[in-house]
């Protein structure tokens, strides 16, 4: 069987001893990159500081310092919470294999029976208990969750293909990661379309031809199950979660009965970004919220004034001046600056980005009334959020349900186990129509009716699944 990949997504398998005994002797788990060696480290591989402008830089024309100012969006601020997630993710892209060694008797027996559905007698090991974890990071939008989550993925390979280890044949591709997006209008068959081309762009397989011909929700799931077992992945990101709370009639249950099933059944760790609006849509599911907060909860927010990592954010930035006349970062700066964007990383990026592109050529100063006007101008439609950040008000924050932690919510996490912080004051879209069985008013179908449907679709077309049942060799 032969798939075509990108060179730049593939690596060929290369084994290293982790140092950790439960992950000894896992091919999945020796092929991952080495892990970090001390928690400072998810720190400092996380950042990323672009060049920064010489005085040169700043003594060069207005547009071409105007052009340079792009280089302020690829810098990555290495926020103390990145360490928390980051230690995360490392453990959960690791203890999801733990379950799945391939090269365990009842890891063959599990893929055997999710390959044939324990139609010749070799069911479900019922002794089989999936290693995975969920992982929850929730901010107010701009504070860099998805930011956090692309740039710890850069340091792993997506795929990687195995062909021996310790002289057993090991023929297979281990997808280690994949990111999806919950559709603007939270529709389960537009996220599930999004994994198959997902696997289809890594793998040059053909399931999404396959899956948009499924239109119930069952067999949708049982193919993902098959899919993801063949190609052994092993984490997934899903990211604007609170897009569910567009969601027709249970779909959002489904969905994130989905992501349980994918965590328990399927063994696969899974991290979900969400903004505050997602409340709204766990509160009422104490188990999913548990599932998915299983390896814990990370939680961003926006920086008070009177933060020293704030300063720290600002200091960082301002080494990023292309105007020429490059001050001192004074009190009466950082003060407007806060007041421009609430604290807020990615407000607070874009004030200063728009007060540099605004003074270059004109006063070619950034000061308290370089961000003043900025506020006014380039951000006055930003203002109303970004008041009702400073405010700290509930009542004004309701107003954008993005941007608070509601009551029920925190009590909900008490329940759940996790600390209450106070806050510090001073592809795939448009994929088509949703399941019939989702949908706001569902055919009745007999049960006959039901089941050719099914069969009809999961057999439409070739199936083309890499190593997914290991005793058929």
């Amino acid at each position: 069987m032969s798939h075509e990949t990108s060179d730049s997504l593939v690596q060929t398998a290369a084994y290293v001893d982790t140092g950790v005994r439960r992950f000894s002797g896992n091919p999945f788990i020796e092929a991952l990159p080495p892990i970090e060696q001390t928690k400072l480290e998810f720190l400092t591989l996380l950042s990323h500081y672009p060049i920064r402008p010489s005085a040169t830089t700043r003594k060069a024309g207005e547009v071409v310092r105007i052009m340079e100012l792009s280089a302020v969006n690829d810098l990555v601020f290495p926020f103390p919470e990145y360490q928390k997630a980051g230690l995360a993710l490392a453990t959960m892209m690791r203890d999801t294999y733990v379950a799945r060694n391939p090269l365990s008797v009842i890891d063959r027996q599990r893929r055997h029976a999710l390959a044939t559905g324990g139609s010749d007698g070799f069911p479900f090991p019922a002794n089989w208990k999936s290693s995975a974890k969920g992982h929850f990071m929730m901010a107010v939008s701009g504070m860099g969750k998805t930011t956090f989550a692309l740039a710890y993925l850069l340091r792993y390979p997506q795929v990687i293909v195995h062909s021996a280890y310790q002289g057993t044949e090991l023929r297979c591709h281990q997808v280690v990661y994949v990111v999806l997006r919950v559709p603007h209008d939270a529709t389960l068959k537009s996220l599930c379309i999004q994994f198959f081309d997902e696997i289809d762009r890594l793998l040059g397989t053909n399931y999404a031809r396959q899956a948009n011909a499924i239109r119930n929700v069952a067999p949708m799931v049982e193919l993902m199950n098959r899919v993801a077992t063949a190609v052994s992945l092993g984490f997934m990101v899903v990211d604007e979660v609170q897009n569910l709370r567009s969601a027709r009639g249970g779909n959002a249950e489904f969905v994130l009965n989905l992501f349980s099933e994918i965590i328990e059944r399927l063994g696969i760790s899974l991290l979900a970004l969400a903004t505050p609006a997602v409340q709204s849509v766990i509160e009422g599911s104490v188990r999913n919220a548990r599932k998915l907060a299983s390896y814990g909860e990370t939680v961003l927010r926006p920086m008070a004034r009177s933060d020293p990592q704030w300063e720290d954010f600002c200091e960082t930035y301002w080494d990023y001046s292309y105007v020429k006349k490059k001050t001192s970062l004074t009190k009466a700066t950082l003060d407007a600056w806060h007041q421009a964007s609430a604290g807020n990383t990615a407000f607070a990026a874009l004030a200063f980005v728009l007060s540099q592109r605004n003074e270059i050529g004109g006063r070619e100063v950034i000061d308290a009334a370089a961000f003043e006007r900025t506020a006014a101008t380039d951000m006055a439609f930003l203002q109303p959020a970004i008041a009702a950040l400073r405010s700290n008000d509930p009542r004004k924050l309701r107003t954008f349900d993005d941007l608070i932690f509601s009551p029920r919510y925190r009590a909900l996490r008490r329940l759940l186990g996790a600390k209450d912080e106070q806050p510090v004051n001073g592809k795939g879209e448009g994929a088509g129509e949703e399941f019939d069985d989702v949908s706001s008013t569902p055919r009745p179908e007999s049960g006959p009716a039901k089941r050719a449907r099914r069969g009809a679709a999961l057999n439409a077309g070739p199936v083309d699944l890499p190593e997914e049942d290991p005793l058929a060799f």
